[in-house]
């Protein structure tokens, strides 16, 4: 585990020595297009979770989106697929958020509903709060809560800083609690870098599991986003079955998403995923079709 963990902290140093040198941009924040890469609790059926404040309070914060996901699991795990709607609404200091996600995974199938808001405290303060239910799937979550701190640094406020705070109760016995802290930088555009460590402890037996993640994002407002993220981390447990676990183990997360807009308030949100641990590996892709309003 100590060396493993080693291999976290050199993750989070590569995304942050590349922060110097580069001036800030000066609009902060450009807001969903650029979807936080924060790492939800541990499940490999995360929900989304909302994005911070953005310096434009008309950009991309009502909005829908719908689509769908297809991915392959190796040795005899069968495979991923589903479909799911989320959407915002901006209120004033409130962002407020919704989703609703339908899966089969592990020869099980249920949905998964979550709402959230993200709550402006000042200029250089704000908060995200989501909670999330399911009904079916053994794999979604009894119940699931996070909550996330954030602020603004600098003189364009170009460099925000989080701590955050997760409850996850699965459908089995096991609970978890986690701890998150992390950094996003907006270089000049087109470029943005993220970074995050976060620390979950699973019970029974409260088991330690890091993990850690570096994202970074290239592109515009109303063209395009393309951001590659790469995690790895340990495992405490995953369920595979309703009364079927893995245990003890690491994994390692690649993901690609391009969010092109083909209109000027519509466009494509492709999402090619790549997910590894000893028992199988998962890779495959994601489309959906988003409306800003």
């Amino acid at each position: 585990m100590k060396i493993y963990f080693y291999q976290i902290i050199l993750l989070l140093a590569t995304g942050i020595a590349s922060v110097p040198g580069l001036a800030a941009q000066d609009n902060v924040r450009e807001n969903f297009p650029v979807a936080s890469a924060i790492e939800p609790q541990q499940t490999e059926q995360p929900a989304s979770t909302p994005s911070p404040e953005s310096a434009d309070p008309k950009l991309f914060r009502n909005y829908v989106e719908l689509g769908g996901s297809y991915l392959p699991l190796s040795n005899n795990f069968g495979h991923w697929s589903g479909g799911y709607g989320r959407g915002s609404i901006d209120q004033g200091k409130n962002v407020w958020f919704a989703e609703i996600n339908g899966q089969h995974e592990f020869e099980d199938a249920g949905v998964y509903f979550a709402v959230g808001d993200t709550y402006t405290i000042s200029d250089d303060w704000y908060a995200a709060l989501t909670v999330g239910s399911s009904a079916g799937g053994f794999f979604w979550p009894r119940y699931r809560a996070d909550a996330f701190l954030n602020k603004k640094w600098l003189g364009h406020k170009q460099w925000i800083t989080t701590v955050g705070y997760g409850s996850y109760a699965s459908k089995d016995v096991h609970r978890d609690d986690s701890f998150y802290v992390g950094t996003t930088y907006y270089f000049s555009k087109p470029w943005i870098v993220e970074e995050g460590i976060r620390f979950n402890i699973s019970n029974p037996g409260t088991v330690t599991s890091p993990s850690a993640f570096v994202a970074v994002t290239q592109g515009w407002n109303k063209q395009h986003y393309l951001t590659v993220r790469v995690g790895l981390g340990e495992e405490a447990y995953q369920l595979v079955g309703p009364t079927a676990t893995i245990n003890d183990f690491q994994s390692q997360t690649v993901t690609v998403t391009w969010r092109k807009w083909m209109g000027r308030n519509w466009g494509l949100n492709l999402i090619g995923d790549f997910y590894h641990n000893p028992f199988y590996v998962k890779g495959g892709s994601m489309m959906g079709f988003f409306k800003e309003f």
